[in-house]
């Protein structure tokens, strides 16, 4: 087995990755691979890859936006992340990671920061209103001001350049209005993904207004997200739309500890 710098042309090695996780996010490591392939790491055996790893760099920490092993394997993410922990030098790393794999983590002194849940909406029918007039204020004119303003805020980092670009794909839809801004994207056939998801304080009525947007926008596929676990104005606003809690994960860092508001990340 090989474990390194992850390949050029590795979609088709991913066959078995991809086969395994339904939720598996390769647009995402595709453009992560072409902005940072430093941080980009794979396990090879037998020229397939069992196991990847990456990561987006910011200006004060770096985040690690794809893990995935095959359950065979699992022996090999110590290996990912002691890769990528080496290269990083002396950056704070954050990670949001299923609490099964929190103990893979930890053995390198990460910290847990909060937890999270993710969201799942199955494309149950909900009724809700959504007129043009609704449209038009979630229509996203204001979109790149809204999210340089209220990212900055929330993350006290510059991810300028990841909002609007990086994290950008020809299927993304940009909903804002004055108080917050939501952005989603398609990760395969069958599902949607919403990240981010930012607002400013006491704006519930604006995030319910993004909300029905992107349900009636993308209703017909399945939508998740990743939401901070002990606010309860954001999960009780999910559940009123009928998504409901998928699974459990937690945000570790490694060195400072991050400054997060998180009553403000409706979905990271």
């Amino acid at each position: 087995m090989f474990v390194g710098y992850l390949r050029n042309s590795f979609e088709e090695e991913l066959s078995a990755i991809i086969e395994s996780d339904k939720l598996f996010d390769l647009e995402l490591l595709k453009q992560t691979y072409e902005v940072y392939p430093e941080y980009c790491f794979a396990a090879y055996d037998e020229g397939k890859i069992v196991g990847v790893i990456s990561a987006y760099a910011f200006s004060k920490h770096i985040f690690i936006n794809v893990i995935n092993v095959l359950d065979e394997h699992k022996e090999v993410l110590t290996r990912l992340i002691k890769l990528l922990v080496q290269n990083v030098s002396s950056m704070n790393i954050y990670v949001l990671v299923e609490d099964k794999l929190n103990s893979y983590f930890t053995a390198f002194k990460f910290q847990e920061h909060s937890k999270f849940l993710r969201y799942m909406h199955s494309g149950e029918a909900v009724a809700f209103n959504f007129s043009n007039s609704t449209a038009k204020q979630v229509s996203g004119e204001n979109y790149v001001e809204i999210s340089k303003e209220i990212d900055k805020k929330v993350f006290w980092d510059d991810r300028e350049e990841y909002i609007k670009k990086d994290c950008v794909f020809s299927n993304s839809l940009k909903l804002s209005t004055t108080s917050g801004f939501m952005h989603s994207y398609v990760v395969n056939k069958r599902y949607i993904r919403i990240s981010p998801w930012l607002m400013q304080n006491e704006s519930y009525l604006d995030a319910e207004k993004l909300l029905r947007g992107v349900l009636y926008y993308r209703g017909l596929k399945k939508i998740f997200a990743f939401i901070p676990k002990d606010i309860k104005e954001i999960s009780e606003l999910y559940e009123s739309y009928k998504f409901k809690k998928d699974a459990n994960f937690t945000l570790l860092y490694l060195g400072e500890k991050p400054e997060i508001k998180l009553e403000n990340l409706y979905a990271i």
